[in-house]
């Protein structure tokens, strides 16, 4: 019976290893079937658009940061694209300049709360509070506003209550890991490697360690163009 008993617990602990295994590979490779299975339990969070035209939306989460945010403007501008910019609270005291800039410049302007963390752990209140204080910039007569939760989790409560706001939550269905990978070719080469029509792309600014954003950004649209994908913001993808 000892024996039948050790013999049992060996698998449970050999499924559970599984199961964690399998679950970390997908949290990292993000494989197309877990983000058709996402977008289908969660239909008023989006995570892509269901479209056969080669286009794609661009996110940048965490800034304004002074020291990269411009080159990625300077970029974008001359590449003639708009992008959709998640913008901290946090960073925005000093920076408004930056922000006032990506509005003239056509850029949308997305809610992410104020601090750079799981939103999921916050309280109501403080969920709303944070909401709240980065509301003034974003377009109160735009046909979409879109807000995303630190860290990409999020629960039906926080749905509810962005919603109420005026708010839909957008995650994304490409994110190369780039707050832990920072080599331009290797995130560049997993985006396109990647890639499909109506896809939502996230990359990150705001800290000194992703000061080669812009060459990242640089090689993932000589990528896309290479391909034949437009780019655009979250709303213009959807509009499409």
């Amino acid at each position: 019976m000892t024996r039948r008993r050790l013999i049992i617990g060996l698998s449970v602990v050999l499924v559970l290893l599984g199961l964690a295994t399998a679950t970390g590979w997908i949290g990292w490779s993000q494989p197309r079937f877990a983000i058709d299975g996402l977008s289908e339990l969660n239909p008023d969070v989006l995570f892509q658009v269901q479209t056969s035209e080669k286009v794609v939306a661009l996110t940048i989460d965490d800034g304004p940061y002074r020291a990269i945010t411009p080159h990625v403007l300077d970029l974008l501008r001359e590449r003639g694209i708009h992008a959709t910019f998640f913008v901290l609270g946090d960073n925005i005291a000093g920076n408004e300049d930056l922000l006032r800039r990506m509005q003239a410049e056509g850029h949308e302007i997305g809610n992410h709360l104020v601090e750079d963390q799981p939103s999921v752990l916050l309280p109501a209140e403080e969920f709303e509070r944070q909401m709240l204080a980065v509301d003034p910039w974003v377009d109160a007569e735009a046909s979409h506003r879109w807000l995303r939760p630190g860290s990409g989790w999020f629960t039906p409560g926080m749905v509810e209550q962005a919603a109420q706001y005026g708010y839909r939550i957008c995650l994304a269905s490409i994110f190369p890991h780039d707050d832990r990978v920072h080599e331009p070719t290797r995130l560049a080469h997993d985006v396109l490697g990647r890639v499909y029509p109506g896809a939502i792309i996230v990359l990150h600014d705001g800290q000194e360690e992703r000061v080669r954003l812009p060459e990242t950004l640089a090689l993932v649209l000589d990528g896309l163009q290479a391909r034949g994908y437009r780019v655009g913001t979250i709303s213009e993808l959807v509009a499409r």
